[in-house]
């Protein structure tokens, strides 16, 4: 039977939901767009992301794939989901690609976006995290260099994940104009609540309450439980999935 693989690139407002992997009874990213994708198709579709965002976690540039029966456009697939989808999810572009191209194993790294605001702002609320002013920048962006660093970042994760294979930490942007504070990270990939805990730890460094040497320690723990810093949901943003563009390309 022939078959047709799609890529989608996906931005969405994670408030309402639980993350991007369907549960019973929950309403999550990638239900909604098989649910849309399998009416428009007439088929049962599986949507593959390229990887899990939790409940509240929101995405300017989620990657997906589905392999279906029968073909429609991009276009069309694309008008279909942004005029059926809720508001909140967008969908930014379609593809046809090849039929081994795999939204999770064929990524080559990814980068997250994290929002602090440290002033009231209503139009922030659900989309950042709200913390107050006394930190150091300098204190917080030594301590993002000290994870980037560290040889083994096992600590700042869920911890029941693969342990063998490496992260690399490839780049950290910071940017604070004062009020709003962003950090970029870009690695080859992320274990589950890496980056909240990146954060988490790099900003109790900038308030004081947490030492560069006693940091340095829980890296070299490489034991989750001594990890006890993570941020909120609500500022962490998928920003950007990286292929390989021949992986990409239709011939």
């Amino acid at each position: 039977m022939k078959q047709f693989n799609f890529y989608l690139k996906i931005s969405y407002l994670g408030t309402n939901y639980f993350g991007w992997q369907k549960q019973p009874n929950k309403p999550t990213i990638q239900q909604f767009l098989e649910d849309k994708l399998s009416i428009l198709f007439k088929e049962n579709i599986k949507v593959i992301g390229s990887g899990r965002t939790d409940a509240k976690v929101h995405a300017l540039g989620q990657v997906a794939n589905f392999k279906v029966s029968r073909y429609r456009s991009p276009d069309e697939i694309y008008r279909y989901l942004n005029a059926t989808l809720p508001r909140d999810i967008s969908v930014l572009s379609v593809k046809e690609v090849p039929l081994n191209f795999h939204a999770r194993f064929s990524a080559k790294g990814k980068t997250y976006l994290y929002k602090i605001y440290t002033e009231p702002d209503p139009f922030l609320v659900g989309r950042a995290w709200y913390i107050s002013k006394d930190f150091s920048v300098e204190k917080i962006v030594d301590a993002l260099q000290l994870i980037k660093d560290a040889e083994c970042k096992i600590a700042l994760s869920k911890g029941d994940i693969n342990k063998k294979r490496k992260v690399d930490i490839r780049d950290i942007k910071l940017k604070f104009d004062g009020k709003v504070l962003d950090i970029e990270i870009t690695a080859s990939h992320f274990l589950r609540y890496m980056v909240r805990k990146i954060i988490g730890h790099s900003i109790q460094v900038g308030f004081g309450k947490l030492s560069l040497e006693k940091l340095s320690e829980i890296l070299k723990s490489r034991d989750p439980t001594k990890a006890i810093f993570i941020a909120p949901p609500e500022g962490l943003y998928l920003k950007e999935v990286y292929y390989n563009p021949k992986d990409l390309t239709k011939k």
